[in-house]
């Protein structure tokens, strides 16, 4: 009972430290939507006649629990940023906290289990996931919660149907769900059976839902994290770096490529990563060693192998990326309770081979086992302090300007200066999702910013600088009064080119308005006729 006290008492403080944590980012949290979260709100609030049509080309697969929640929230509470943010992703940073500690604590000690916590939940990486318009912390409680009920006693079709719904709330849930059901198969054929219904949701879901929104396998963003396209030679290599730096993460598994992500105080230091990287290898060893020998943690491992296999093959596929990226947030509490599992096992032996060892050789022996459990320690250690240092480089940046966060504050401009019958371009491959998201959702802003501009008079160009707008203008059934031309701050460079094509068609540029790290608002009204300029004659320049 004591315990059980202490452990709550433990568990109520983390989540506290977690709150507290968010209170001060509050200004973070209250910032514009950026760009790696507009899309996502646009996706979920899409009419529902349109909306199945419209995910197809979803910037990337999302569960349909967290389209669902993202839904609500935003009808309840209103299309703003920090109540997309507070309850879609927000909200489950204490409860990671908590998970985390009383998932370790089933293994290992009550300080392995809370710098276990730490390292994850206080991770400045995932505080900054964690306090975004993003799924992953949520997947993260979610894979937590799937081990839970599969590794607790009683009712187990039950509780094995109920992990398997969760799959419906995290896009990588069936990575752990198909090991897990291969598990029970091995251990008893008989009994196999019930693993089914977890097994039938978790593909429906996948087959019927995400499949659906896999557009983005044709992208390249996730290149570096695909095996798909490396030969034999590259792809051993591709698998080995990805491992390394899984197991070499603080805390392990974690992100270490994002470069829109805080990362650990150690990344860029390339001895200190080494070094902790070495010692939380060593202490994932450890705990896989202790871990085998009990039936709960040998499924814990048997979970992170297949899962981590099965991502492999996914990433063969360019279905799903493998390593230490973002996208696979969601083992990372799993893997971190297997460290902090070795790291309690580390202890006990430098404890026993202190006190037990004798002058003879068995003696030297012990000082040496002791010695390196001490160093282990040690770089074990520095890996919650490292992990939450990141939150400091948060703190310090909360009022920075992020890419394409002015993008409602474009649409609010729009909003104020069109008039019915003006034609709204907005250039920029980028552009769409988060365009509309402002256009037609955001509650954002000044509460009277004019109407809405419909989606029916805006023409969207994935290229800027090949006369697109002013192709766009000449085809419009009723020629425009007026045209309001949005660039996006990475297709920029086209933009003198496309505003002299729209010069020599008869538009003159009349004021532009820039949004910092988003874009360039051009107001363009019909040339006088003296100043317009129709495109060359065929003879000239003969």
């Amino acid at each position: 009972m004591d315990n059980m006290r202490r452990d709550l008492r433990v568990a109520l403080l983390l989540a506290v430290a977690a709150v507290a944590v968010e209170i001060a980012l509050h200004a973070r949290i209250g910032r514009p939507l950026w760009y790696d979260e507009l899309w996502r709100p646009h996706f979920a609030g899409e009419p529902w006649p349109t909306f199945w049509s419209e995910l197809r080309s979803a910037n990337a697969p999302s569960s349909l629990g967290s389209i669902a929640l993202t839904r609500v929230t935003g009808d309840v509470l209103g299309w703003h940023a920090w109540a997309l943010r507070t309850v879609t992703a927000g909200v489950w940073l204490p409860v990671l906290a908590v998970a985390t500690f009383l998932s370790a604590r089933r293994f290992t000690g009550v300080l392995p289990a809370a710098g276990g916590a730490v390292a994850v939940a206080l991770s400045g990486t995932v505080v900054d996931s964690g306090t975004q318009l993003k799924p992953y912390v949520l997947e993260a409680v979610v894979s937590l919660a799937i081990f839970a009920l599969w590794t607790s006693p009683g009712a187990p079709l039950r509780k094995r149907t109920v992990a398997g719904a969760l799959a419906a709330v995290s896009l990588p849930a069936v990575f752990l769900l198909v090991p897990l059901a291969v598990g029970d198969l091995v251990r008893d054929r008989r009994t196999s059976w019930r693993a089914a219904p977890a097994l039938l949701l978790a593909a429906g879901h996948t087959l019927l839902f995400v499949s659906h929104q896999s557009s983005q396998r044709a992208s390249h963003f996730w290149d570096d994290q695909f095996l798909a396209g490396r030969g034999v030679l590259g792809g051993l290599r591709f698998t080995a770096d990805q491992v390394i730096a899984v197991l070499g993460g603080a805390p392990p598994g974690i992100d270490r490529y994002d470069p829109n992500l805080v990362h650990s105080l150690l990344e860029g230091h390339r001895l200190a990563t080494i070094a902790v990287g070495t010692a939380t290898a060593v202490a994932m060893l450890a705990g896989a060693r202790t871990l085998r020998r009990r039936a709960d943690g040998a499924t814990l491992l048997w979970s992170l192998i297949g899962a981590e296999l099965l991502q492999l093959a996914a990433s063969g596929g360019r279905y799903w990326p493998f390593g230490a990226c973002r996208p696979n947030l969601f083992l990372v509490p799993l893997l971190t309770i297997v460290a902090a599992v070795g790291a309690g096992e580390l202890a006990a032996a430098a404890r026993r081979h202190r006190v037990g060892g004798d002058g003879g050789g068995r003696g030297r022996r012990g000082h040496v086992i002791s010695a390196a459990s001490v160093l282990c320690l040690a770089g074990i250690a520095a890996t919650p302090v490292c992990a939450a240092a990141g939150i400091g480089t948060l703190w310090r940046e909360r009022h920075e300007v992020r890419p394409i966060e002015g993008m409602v504050d474009a649409t609010l401009a729009v909003r104020e200066q069109y008039r019915p019958g003006d034609a709204v371009i907005v250039g920029g491959r980028l552009a769409r999702a988060g365009w509309l998201y402002g256009m037609e959702l955001s509650a954002d802003g000044p509460r009277r910013p004019g109407a809405r501009v419909p989606r029916s008079a805006t023409t969207f160009l994935t290229g800027i600088g090949r006369g697109g707008a002013e192709r766009a203008v000449r085809t419009r059934q009723h020629p425009p009064q007026r045209v309001l031309l949005f660039v996006l701050a990475y297709d920029r460079r086209g933009t003198a080119a496309e505003l002299a094509t729209l010069r020599g068609g008869g538009w003159c540029n009349r004021g532009v308005r820039s949004f910092p790290l988003t874009g360039t608002l051009h107001e363009l009204d019909r040339c006088p006729v003296t100043e317009r300029r129709g495109p060359p004659s065929p003879s000239a320049g003969r």
